[in-house]
């Protein structure tokens, strides 16, 4: 039989009560709505120069050699456009490494989503969160009614 203090029994309540209330949190308010576009942006920012060398000394004579190489750099953003409810979001993912992927999604088609503050996450169809920066909120304009004409 084990035996724990008080103080050990306190901590691991706090724990399992905090963990509890951490995941609550995370629980987001998925809303569904449509894809009307994504389109990719990639900015060239700049080179990264790298440079090694060696030198040897012979006497009163140094001789050097150097070598380097320089790699461009792009800021690459993921943009969609999602239609729900009464509103069009405008919404961006950066893509921060080479090897990171784009939310996959459909144009025209269905996508799971959920708005908090300024963020957009967005269920990509293979189950991965992918999270945006909402850019513009458009209101949809609703083309006002026709009323029938009477005949004069």
């Amino acid at each position: 039989m084990y035996r724990y203090s008080t103080m050990t029994v306190v901590c691991i309540s706090f724990l399992l009560v905090t963990s509890v209330a951490f995941s609550k949190d995370k629980q987001r308010q998925w809303q569904t709505g449509k894809v009307l576009d994504t389109t990719r942006d990639r900015t060239y920012v700049g080179n990264v120069d790298n440079a090694s060398g060696s030198a040897i000394s012979s006497g009163n004579t140094t001789y050097a050699q150097a070598s380097g190489s320089s790699t461009a750099v792009y800021r690459v953003y993921e943009t969609y456009a999602i239609e729900a409810g009464d509103y069009v979001y405008v919404c961006q993912e950066h893509i921060k490494w080479k090897w990171s992927k784009p939310a996959l999604l459909t144009v025209n088609g269905p996508v799971q989503f959920a708005i908090e503050k300024d963020h957009i996450y967005i269920k990509s169809e293979d189950g991965t969160e992918h999270e945006t920066t909402i850019v513009k909120k458009v209101l949809k304009v609703q083309p006002p009614s026709a009323s029938p004409s009477t005949p004069k």
